[in-house]
């Protein structure tokens, strides 16, 4: 007994010293506890399940933390669910964000899963597994944007929220009336009844742009009104995310940490598709090919212009 514990522990004292041939151990583990098929659908969110310790490799935290990195989603989320120990591991990594690019997913709904489940194709497992995300049902919801594992969607009264469907975490967003030209209609007991689109920028305010009052929605409608698209960022300085949305009229950005009250309008160009967030600076580009950096890591967000409008780029 003492010769195969001293055998052992070469045997892992050797493949800690080569990861891949470690990795591949692990997997094979793996395999043999927890993919065996149970019908066209396995959960997500499976309960930890202890197992007897001497099947597992005695490994440190770190060490699992460097292997689990290396996995999918779906093997990712298996290993989570094998131990204690394991789970601690897969947890840190998932919270620091320190896994491997992944390779995209499906996200869906059908009829057949029930009002609460949701689903989620793998392209590399070429099978599909059962999510319940909290809140509102995925197939009433406007999803705008996706990034780091997080999917940003509107709700049936157009407020936002950050969704990770593996965790089956929901983040709230700061109030759709704190967005600069959301104006909120309250009815005689203060409750809002529906909202206005005011049709204004920085550099002008267009009033009624079609002869006539703006029409009043209600507030299922407005986020078909409101929002284009909606972009998740890492944020080095609070360990958590932002979140940059471009929104109508005229294709504006505002922003919002998670945890912050209110949206934070960025007055100073319209006309923007896309965005990208590097060393603490935002970048924007307009349908006329600017781009315009915003430095938002201080109290009072600066604006600089990178590329100028490229003449002859017209809008689509």
């Amino acid at each position: 007994m003492e010769a195969c514990s001293i055998a052992r522990i070469i045997n892992l004292g050797d493949l800690a010293m080569r990861p891949k041939k470690l990795c591949r151990l692990l997997i094979k583990l793996l395999s043999d506890l927890l993919l065996k098929e149970s019908g066209k659908y396995e959960y997500v969110h499976p309960p930890p399940m202890e197992t007897q310790a001497a099947d597992l490799p005695e490994l440190s935290q770190d060490m699992l933390m460097e292997i689990f990195a290396l996995l999918e989603i779906p093997d990712l989320v298996r290993a989570g669910s094998v131990c204690q120990s394991w789970r601690s591991a897969y947890t840190s990594l998932r919270d620091m964000g320190q896994y491997k690019q992944q390779t995209p997913c499906l996200l869906y709904t059908t009829e057949s899963s029930g009002e609460k489940v949701s689903c989620l194709y793998s392209l590399v497992e070429k099978r599909a597994f059962r999510l319940t995300l909290p809140g509102t049902p995925l197939h009433k919801r406007l999803p705008i944007g996706s990034s780091h594992g997080w999917v940003v969607t509107a709700d049936e009264l157009s407020e936002l929220h950050l969704v990770n469907p593996i965790t089956g975490q929901q983040i709230a967003l700061p109030p759709v009336i704190t967005i600069e030209q959301v104006k909120p209609i309250f009815n005689d007991i203060g409750v809002v009844q529906g909202y206005k689109i005011g049709w204004y920028c920085a550099e002008k305010d267009y009033g009624d742009p079609y002869g006539e009052p703006s029409p009043i929605l209600t507030p299922s409608e407005l986020r078909d009104h409101l929002y284009y698209k909606a972009f998740v960022f890492p944020d080095p300085l609070t360990r958590s995310f932002i979140v940059v949305v471009i929104h109508y009229p005229f294709c504006q950005l505002s922003f919002a940490r998670v945890g912050d009250d209110k949206w934070t309008w960025l007055p100073h160009n319209t006309r923007y598709r896309d965005c990208v967030y590097h060393d603490g600076l935002l970048y924007a580009l307009t349908s006329h090919g600017q781009i315009d950096a915003f430095d938002i890591t201080a109290s009072v967000v600066t604006r600089k212009e990178i590329i100028k409008h490229m003449k002859g780029i017209s809008e689509s």
